[in-house]
């Protein structure tokens, strides 16, 4: 009886297995792929179940490539940094064991490519092509991380002639997952909520995924953005090891929302990077081929010239093409869970991640068959990029200012990641009325190798072949962190030593004591990290004051001119001994650890100026205890900007809360909210929120469309200015023409002018009249009725970089960029998009800092 019992109980639970379709090897792999060394566990033995019946997380994904590394001689692991969850990254080394053991010869051999002098004597026959496989920089873009399992096992374990032929030509990358913190959180988000009875009901808990998403990382920032502006841990990994093995062919594995078909690159022609040559294009059409036959066998319908543009140079599919590698894309149609039913299509799993390993084989296939052809492209890249930097006229670009050095170590940092050559600046020079001076100024010469990725992070383009933009069309680097440059056409005598990074610069002499003072003490807002500095001051229950306009006071010798907003700390006015207050001030002055950061030590009755210490004009101004409102509505990406950029850049806390969750929350101990998009509140919570707003000492910071919100809030009447445009009744459009006015009626991502009020507490240490802002929205904020509150607005020639239509010109022209009124400041556009706009940070760091002197008008 008990046996009886026992049986039914078996049956009951393994049913859905037992009578579901077989996701074995036979599946995923072709069939002159079929003999395995027995002494290497495949993913099913290892795991307990079956590739795509359910998502693997990316522990277990770690825990057998380790497995497979410790059983197999054609493996090599190197673990390279640690995500922001503190999850390692991986990357693979695999082919023979010959190549395994010979791969820093292979490496050394491979970097030759790229130098003319000698790589025209290479023996191309007789390298392999160093191969690049990284899937699912996209978290919840699963498929190509259960998918590394599989093909790692091929490749480790397969003893089919096939595959040894692949190893014996290949040296291959494979990085499992480019976004471990979300791949994990979607993993576990489906696995959570997936029935033990298969469902393909798309309006399932298991396929509705709750923002923020697992496509992001730890602080919601899509990574398949970060390759050129390396602002991420996962990013600056990943980079390290792409430029110190100078790949020849990437392979980028997405999914998309497309429910019919597969697609990979070439993608659209003409909307191609203009530093990427056409040979790249007509290489990857011919790649292409071996992608569609592959398909094909399995029946996988698929596309690959439309849709997806190579512009952007940030995408992981492009950024590769600036070293002369052959950059890939691949998109799946998207599971969400494990069998969706979409529109009368079920889309699997596990088809998708067939398709996945499928796209790697050919990919092996193609870098194995085009082997010669595809170095020899490499080769020819950078003799023709030499030639292209010693035509340009253009021979390099200076950049510094004495004013902030910090953001300058920022943009050496950003350069150093990509294997960038830095240069001290030999002597003093001014071009086009710009000064730069030997210590707070660098050189970066274009003629290096590489010369594209310098062209696209300091060049402005303004003019496109195509219009049609996938991402966005501006990113230019300098302009982004508002940090003055400018072209150097002769390199004269100006370029001295190269600098190996900003270690010494940063930290080359000890952080010299403040002096004890029993009067004052000041310091200028001027550097970038001048909030770090200012918070753990705050933080330290230091009482602060900043000065509203410029002022002279006798310091370290000399009188002194110190700019509007410099922060004075009163002796008296503290709660502790002036000894104390001393030793607590030099303590964080270390403990931020930045020499250019500096407190002046000043004793009464030593000023020259007009205005005093204890006037009107020094106003204390109060530690900011910071929220950020999440929830349903809330733009996860813009929200995650602020976070980043108050957690990791100034180590300034911030409580992340869901807006439906007010009733449960006091929220006095908030005297700042940042909204970023415009929420539907409850009643009950758009009450709640507005009875806070109208609350002495309490500021809402809002971003893009959250006007909306302050507007329902009633604390603003922020008003837009609609596009009106005539409509010829007497033409009858077609529908493809519609179809391509839906794509290029938008602002795609453009760098504008601004003209800024250096008098306005928003503009403290900044030096500058004008600052660059990105624009990504086609809001255009109506002139306000107050005068007062527009302390930024676009100039009256706006563009900078980008394709911005002229109608869109014209509607910018001269119109408010920045609001700040009573209880409120607004931004148009997000001030710190994908984290290195560090400039116009800074705007959105001093409405933070400096809200309590913000002009009182209403908005």
């Amino acid at each position: 009886m008990k046996r009886i019992l026992l049986l039914a109980s078996m049956l009951l639970f393994a049913t859905p297995v037992m009578f579901a379709q077989r996701f074995d090897l036979n599946y995923y792999l072709p069939d002159n792929i079929r003999t395995f060394n027995e002494n290497i566990p495949s993913p099913e033995k290892y795991f307990g179940f079956e590739v795509g019946t359910r998502h693997i997380t990316y522990d277990q994904v770690v825990s057998y490539m380790r497995e497979l590394d410790r059983v197999s001689d054609r493996i090599e692991i190197l673990e390279s940094g640690r995500t922001y969850e503190m999850r390692p990254m991986l990357y693979m080394f695999i082919g023979t064991p010959e190549n395994i053991k010979n791969r820093e010869k292979i490496r050394e051999k491979n970097l030759e490519l790229a130098k003319p002098e000698i790589s025209g004597k290479l023996d191309l026959q007789n390298m392999p092509v160093v191969n690049w496989l990284g899937y699912s920089v996209h978290g919840n873009e699963a498929t190509g991380m259960n998918a590394s399992v599989i093909v790692a096992y091929m490749l480790a374990a397969s003893e089919d002639e096939f595959v040894k032929n692949i190893l014996q030509n290949n040296l291959i990358i494979l990085v499992p997952s480019i976004n471990p913190d979300g791949g994990n959180r979607y993993a576990n988000w489906v696995n959570t909520n997936k029935n033990l009875t298969p469902n393909s009901d798309e309006n399932a808990r298991e396929f509705r995924e709750p923002a923020p998403s697992g496509r992001s990382n730890h602080y919601w920032f899509d990574l398949n953005r970060d390759w050129l502006l390396a602002q991420h841990p996962e990013s600056k990994s990943r980079l390290e090891i792409f430029y110190k093995w100078l790949p020849t062919m990437v392979n980028d594995y997405h999914e998309q929302g497309n429910a019919t078909g597969t697609f990979f690159s070439p993608g659209i022609r003409n909307s191609t990077n203009p530093l990427i040559p056409d040979e790249n294009w007509l290489l990857t059409k011919k790649i292409s081929a071996y992608h569609s036959k592959m398909l094909g066998k399995i029946g996988s319908m698929h596309f690959s010239k439309e849709d997806f543009d190579d512009f952007y140079t940030g995408k992981g599919s492009t950024l590769p093409d600036l070293s002369g590698a052959i950059g890939i894309l691949y998109e799946q149609p998207n599971p969400r869970g494990v069998t969706r039913e979409r529109n009368g299509i079920t889309i699997t799993l596990a088809a998708m991640v067939r398709n996945q390993v499928y796209c790697s084989i050919s990919a092996l296939m193609a870098s194995t068959e085009l082997k010669t052809e595809m170095l020899g492209f490499q080769r020819r890249f950078f003799t023709d990029r030499k030639k292209m930097a010693d035509a340009d006229p253009v021979k390099g670009y200076v950049f510094g200012s004495s004013k902030d050095i910090s953001l300058s170590l920022e943009l050496i940092d950003m350069l150093r990641a990509h294997d960038i050559k830095v240069h001290e600046l030999t002597k003093a020079i001014t071009i086009n009325g710009k000064s730069f001076e030997p210590g707070s100024a660098w050189v970066v010469p274009s003629g290096q190798q590489q010369y594209s990725v310098v062209k696209t992070m300091f060049e402005r383009l303004t003019t496109f072949r195509d219009t049609t933009f996938y991402d966005i069309s501006a990113w230019t680097v300098p302009l982004a962190m508002n940090i003055r440059y400018a072209e150097l056409r002769d390199q004269g005598k100006v370029v001295g030593a190269e600098i190996s990074g900003t270690a010494q610069i940063r930290n080359g002499k000890s952080i010299e004591p403040v002096k004890m003072s029993n009067y004052i003490y000041f310091m200028e807002m001027n550097d970038y990290f001048s909030y770090k500095l200012l918070y753990s001051l705050m933080d330290k229950g230091i009482i602060v004051k900043s000065c509203d306009k410029p002022f002279s006071f006798y310091a370290d010798g000399a009188e002194r001119e110190f700019s509007r907003g410099t922060v004075s700390i009163p002796v008296v006015e503290q709660r502790m001994s002036p000894q104390e207050l001393n030793r607590t001030i030099n303590k964080a002055l270390n403990e931020v650890g930045n020499k250019n950061l500096k407190i002046y030590s000043c004793e009464a009755g030593q000023s020259a100026g007009d205005t005093d210490p204890g006037s009107n004009h020094f106003r204390v101004i109060s530690k900011p205890s910071v929220a950020v409102l999440t929830g349903k509505g809330a733009s996860y990406g813009s929200a995650g900007e602020v976070w980043h950029l108050l957690d990791v850049r100034y180590r300034i806390p911030v409580s992340l809360i869901d807006w439906d969750s007010f009733d449960s929350m006091n929220l006095d101990k908030y005297n700042v909210i940042v909204i970023n998009s415009a929420l539907r509140m409850t009643k009950e919570a758009t009450a709640l929120i507005s009875v806070w707003a109208k609350s002495s000492g309490k500021t809402i910071i809002a971003t893009g469309t959250a006007y909306r919100t302050t507007n329902e809030l009633g604390i603003s009447n922020i008003e837009t200015v609609r596009e009106k445009s005539a409509v010829d009744t007497t033409k009858q459009g077609t529908y493809e023409e519609y179809l391509d006015l839906r794509k290029t009626s938008r602002v795609n991502g453009v760098i504008m002018n601004a003209k800024i009020d250096l008098t306005s507490p928003v503009a403290f240490g900044l030096e500058s009249t004008e600052i660059p802002l990105f624009k990504n929205r086609d809001i255009v904020i109506a002139e306000p009725k107050s005068r007062y509150v527009t302390p930024v607005r676009y100039s009256s020639n706006p563009l900078m970089a980008g394709y911005l239509q002229t109608r869109y010109s014209d509607m910018f022209k001269n119109t408010p960029a920045i609001l700040t009124g009573k209880g409120l400041v607004y931004f148009s556009d997000e001030p710190y998009f994908r984290a290195y706009w560090l400039g116009s940070s800074r705007l959105f760091m001093n409405a933070l800092f400096f809200r309590e002197l913000m002009v009182r008008e209403a908005l």
